[in-house]
């Protein structure tokens, strides 16, 4: 079990590089396309309608991306005023139902994009830029981001049980406060 966990982490730890060196590929073509079409645009008094249409076309990829890497790195937004009510193994706990919970989450919108982008495919309708984009393109960023999110997810679940049956000393899930 351990070996998996290993091997899986070492698997996430590259995809997670590579959405990261994305993420910042979009931000920097979104702030430099928006940036030299307005430079452009000033100067010369033409511009292209694409230069502005297509970086919000590329968010949901920035996005839906985005979201397994701050789950795994903890950086994702939070609530946490329930853990300091927890003992250690509490803790370990909240975060196995967690995981979980996103995993399953994850599974449930990954087979939805799928259908959307099978719905857009079969539509064949385009976004009207300068160029042809297919709608589906946008679309298949919903199963590739939420099916990165499902491994990340049984990546920590699978930490997270890991732990659990280390710490399997028994005890309470709430700790005790004099």
């Amino acid at each position: 079990m351990r070996a998996l966990q290993k091997g899986l982490t070492a698997v996430n730890d590259a995809v997670a590089k590579v959405i990261t060196a994305l993420g910042i590929a979009i931000i920097a073509f979104s702030v430099l396309a928006l940036t030299g079409g307005a430079v452009t645009r000033y100067f010369t008094g033409l511009g292209f309608d694409w230069i502005m249409d297509l970086p919000p076309v590329m968010m949901p990829w920035m996005v839906f991306l985005m979201a397994g890497v701050l789950l795994r790195s903890r950086s994702h937004i939070t609530v946490d005023f329930v853990p300091r009510y927890l003992s250690a193994r509490g803790k370990i706990w909240l975060s196995l139902f967690v995981h979980l919970f996103v995993l399953c989450c994850a599974v449930i919108f990954f087979l939805a994009g799928v259908d959307a982008v099978q719905l857009f495919h079969a539509l064949g309708q385009f976004i009207e830029l300068e160029f042809d984009l297919p709608y589906w393109y946008v679309y298949l960023s919903f199963p590739v981001g939420f099916g990165i999110l499902a491994m990340f997810a049984i990546e920590l679940a699978l930490k997270d049980w890991l732990a659990l049956r280390e710490h399997s000393g028994g005890g309470s899930i709430l700790e005790q406060r004099p």
